[in-house]
């Protein structure tokens, strides 16, 4: 008798983090750590950038998880898209929607990071669930804001591989233009994910 009740409570205690952890796997978790990019494609090339253009101002922020970001390692290997953006600006989510897409059309090609600022810190991580964003969303001092001269969201900027601005889009952009920006330094893939 003895025996069954330690079996039966070795059991319950093996089931109750099994169900935890089984449960915490079906949750998605929006604007964190899950959303950084991986290693790059294989056999993803890049145009060599326009030799115009301004450094990339680096940063360090916070993700709406609690992970810190390293701006400068969205970019190091591939371009990146930052799109400066808030909870309560309407005109942001479908600009974010068509970043998103663009982006996510590039299978890992091209890096996304959406900056919200500090005082939409405690919203933040609502908007990213509210939208599904799949993408890392940090939280920007108002030194990242201005460093980009991004007055008021929604701004996109894309940066090159390595780290040179090549272009701003003030007031957001479309997901077409953007794709188009992409495809351009896009020089070879092997999956045919260009558009």
């Amino acid at each position: 008798m003895a025996v069954r009740i330690r079996a039966a409570v070795l059991a319950l205690a093996l089931a109750v983090p099994l169900a935890g952890c089984s449960r915490g796997g079906d949750e998605r978790s929006y604007g964190g750590a899950e959303g950084l990019p991986g290693p790059l494609p294989a056999g993803v090339e890049f145009a060599e950038p326009p030799s115009s253009g301004v450094p990339a101002p680096e940063f360090t922020a916070e993700l709406v998880d609690g992970t810190e970001v390293e701006a400068a390692d969205l970019w190091a290997d591939r371009p990146a898209v930052l799109l400066f953006t808030a909870s309560w600006c309407e005109t942001c989510r479908d600009v974010h929607r068509a970043v998103a897409e663009a982006v996510g059309e590039r299978d890992g090609a091209v890096s996304l990071l959406a900056v919200v600022p500090e005082d939409d810190a405690d919203a933040a991580a609502g908007y990213a669930e509210e939208l599904e964003l799949a993408y890392p969303v940090a939280v920007g001092t108002d030194r990242i804001w201005l460093d980009y001269a991004a007055r008021e969201p929604p701004l996109a900027v894309l940066v090159a591989p390595g780290g040179t601005v090549l272009r701003g889009w003030p007031g957001g952009v479309e997901r077409a233009a953007l794709a188009e920006e992409l495809d351009s330094l896009i020089a070879a893939s092997p999956s045919g994910f260009r558009r």
